[in-house]
């Protein structure tokens, strides 16, 4: 009897409990699902503010790209523009050429003309070697010159090479082989010292003469002269060891 009184107060006492705790458990539930919420809601604003930033740190590039990029196309504009001047400054200096072009031409011809008749004269004047060669070219250029199907420029070509291979004759020594001087029958070997002096020797190395520009004749050398021109024509003929060899000059 006395364990019936004490469970009932027990159970009223448990279900006031249970009446009160259901509210609260509701209201810590709501709670916690506004706190999710929120903290949800944050997370979505931080990762918006994120993208925001990466955006605008990528627009911020690009725009310095561009910024990059059209500096870089002015200054090739810019370069452009002095190429363009320089261009058309070329092109009005080679109009002005090709104004003068006939004037150069016209002037051209006589000069050329002047110039074979002083390389013939500096030929006759000068000592007598390789004679048939340098009459030959001699000849060419003077065809050439009257050639009016060849261009001036052509013309002029071959003038000067024919002076540039006579200028060659005075830097260097030569020894070939040709006719007597005064013997056409026979062969001698001549030795050239630039244009400083001319000599044969003869096959037998019993005559040795020196070509005298003044008198246009050919002077006998004997002695000390001799025997230098014979040694001279062996060194060149590679029948003797290289040496010091002097050229006869003549003296007034």
């Amino acid at each position: 009897m006395l364990k019936s009184k004490i469970v009932k107060p027990l159970m009223l006492a448990g279900a006031a409990g249970l009446l009160f705790a259901a509210p609260a458990h509701a209201q810590l539930e709501s709670a916690l699902a506004v706190a999710k919420s929120s903290t949800q809601a944050s997370a979505a604003s931080q990762r918006q503010v994120e993208d925001a930033d990466d955006a605008a740190d990528t627009a911020a590039r690009e725009y310095r790209a561009v910024l990059q990029q059209t500096d870089n196309i002015a200054l090739f504009v810019a370069q452009q523009d002095i190429y363009l001047q320089s261009q058309k400054s070329e092109i009005q200096s080679l109009n002005r050429q090709l104004g003068t072009v006939e004037q150069i031409k016209q002037g051209m011809s006589p000069m050329m003309l002047r110039m074979a008749v002083a390389l013939e004269d500096s030929i006759n004047s000068d000592l007598p070697f390789n004679m048939a060669e340098r009459q030959a070219r001699l000849a060419d250029v003077k065809a050439v010159l009257s050639d009016p199907d060849v261009s001036p420029a052509e013309q002029y070509r071959r003038v000067l090479n024919a002076y540039k291979i006579e200028v060659s004759y005075g830097q260097g020594i030569d020894s070939y082989e040709g006719v007597h001087p005064t013997r056409p029958g026979n062969v001698v070997n001549f030795i050239r010292f630039g244009r400083t002096s001319l000599v044969y020797v003869t096959k037998d190395e019993t005559e040795v003469a020196k070509y005298n520009l003044a008198t246009k004749s050919w002077d006998v050398l004997g002695g000390a002269d001799a025997l230098a021109m014979r040694q001279a024509i062996r060194i060149a003929k590679g029948e003797a060891a290289p040496a010091i060899v002097y050229a006869p000059v003549i003296t007034n």
